[in-house]
């Protein structure tokens, strides 16, 4: 893939991850990330509770959910940690857990029905291979995806010699955590040793995260993810022109009337629209009160907006939010589609692009778009996912419905690169 400059920064710009191995491994004491591994090392106590193994296992969703929330930070160029998880949600915590667990059974089924050498050589692959699932799981939310061989030697291809140092440097990240458990443990009180243990171990995941994501980050234009510009802070000079309102609103929530809190910023949004703070809050209210089809129907209203103020990877946001609450929802317009999943694809939210395309197709398959969003699709389904096969049947389906499409030259194009690429492999 070609190299591109994306987001607010260049890729020849970027300190090479193997000049920063010493800020990358004292990533984790920056007191944010520090606090967040100490006090989740305490609460693995709980795991001497009834029902601890529930309870543990929460703490752990917590830390990956803070690993993930780190990992993106990075791959966004923010070189210090979160204060806390904000943008990641739970599920993220979760699929990481069941990711291992995957991963774990298979080395499991190598050893009972391979005998130990094939195990050990299943092993070493898998090791080989979990950075690629993380990377893939932390950029497109996708477990079934990030499961997919396909997957893992699509980017460790693309990266090439970078992908093996990370990987080592992940198993060397892991095996160094082992060492200095050895060492020490043995010399701790029982109490001490059990939160020293699980302190060494969340400070190697918030470690080979970070690192995960700064390779994301230094190779984004190989990868297909656009670093997010830095969030625009509102100067103390520059409140938000409609503070009154969220005052209010606020204010309404805290009396325990949500539903008049709704209602008050709907109102208002309306009668003359609102800042983006406005309608980022007013959505967030549609969650608490339950009111679905409400925030479906002022989704594709905002993105319109977005759209039209050049917000492009805002309105991909939204429109993975709306997915989220109804997988079938489409965008208000069918000539928008286009252009929101290319900038899904750019950005690296490559599931989002595929059910926006795949949701419009379906409802509007005579559209002038289809060859170019079917276009959009094959490339994801073969570059991304591995699924040439997929790919090559989509393009073949455009090319005979609509034969005198001005893009059939590049479908065409492309579909012979991929009996080109297959006939390689």
């Amino acid at each position: 893939m070609a190299s591109r400059p994306v987001g607010h920064v260049r890729a020849d710009e970027i300190v090479p991850f193997w000049n920063r191995l010493g800020e990358i491994a004292l990533y984790p004491a920056h007191p944010a990330a520090l606090t967040t591994i100490v006090v989740l090392a305490v609460c693995h106590l709980v795991g001497d509770l009834p029902l601890g193994f529930v309870l543990d296992l929460l703490v752990w969703v917590a830390l990956y959910k803070y690993a993930f929330e780190c990992l993106r930070a990075t791959a966004n160029g923010r070189m210090e940690p979160p204060e806390i998880a904000l943008a990641v949600d739970d599920s993220l915590g979760w699929d990481q857990i069941k990711l291992q667990v995957v991963f774990l059974a298979i080395n499991m089924a190598a050893l009972l029905w391979l005998g130990p050498v094939a195990a050990a050589i299943v092993s070493i692959v898998l090791a080989f291979a979990l950075p690629g699932a993380i990377m893939s799981l932390a950029m497109d939310e996708n477990l079934l995806l990030a499961l997919n061989p396909a997957t893992w030697i699509a980017i460790a291809a693309r990266l090439g010699w970078p992908y093996v140092a990370v990987a080592a440097l992940y198993f060397a990240f892991n095996m160094s955590r082992r060492y200095a458990a050895a060492v020490v443990l043995p010399i701790l009180p029982p109490v001490l040793s059990e939160i020293a243990f699980y302190v060494m171990t969340h400070y190697v995941v918030v470690a080979t995260f970070h690192l995960m994501g700064y390779l994301i980050y230094q190779y984004h234009d190989l990868v297909g993810y656009e670093p997010a510009p830095p969030p625009q802070l509102l100067s103390r000079s520059k409140a938000d022109p409609d503070q009154a309102l969220l005052d209010e609103a606020a204010a309404l929530v805290r009396d325990g009337k949500p539903e008049a809190a709704v209602d008050t910023l709907a109102q208002a949004i309306k009668a003359r629209g609102g800042s983006e703070t406005m309608h980022a809050q007013y959505r967030k209210l549609l969650a608490v009160v339950g009111r679905r089809d409400e925030q479906l129907r002022h989704g594709r209203e905002w993105i319109e907006i977005l759209l039209a103020q050049d917000k492009d990877k805002r309105a991909v946001d939204i429109a993975r939010e709306c997915l989220d609450i109804e997988p079938a929802f489409e965008l208000a317009s069918a000539d928008d589609v286009h252009r929101v999943a290319q900038k899904a694809v750019d950005v690296g939210s490559t599931q989002v692009a595929l059910k926006l395309v795949s949701n419009y197709v379906k409802s509007h398959p005579k559209h002038r778009d289809v060859p170019r969003n079917a276009l959009i699709a094959a490339k994801v389904l073969a570059e991304r996912m591995g699924k040439d096969d997929v790919a090559k049947k989509l393009l073949d389906q455009v090319a005979e419905r609509f034969p005198g499409d001005a893009l059939l030259p590049d479908i065409a194009s492309y579909r012979a690169s991929l009996e080109t690429i297959g006939a390689k492999r």
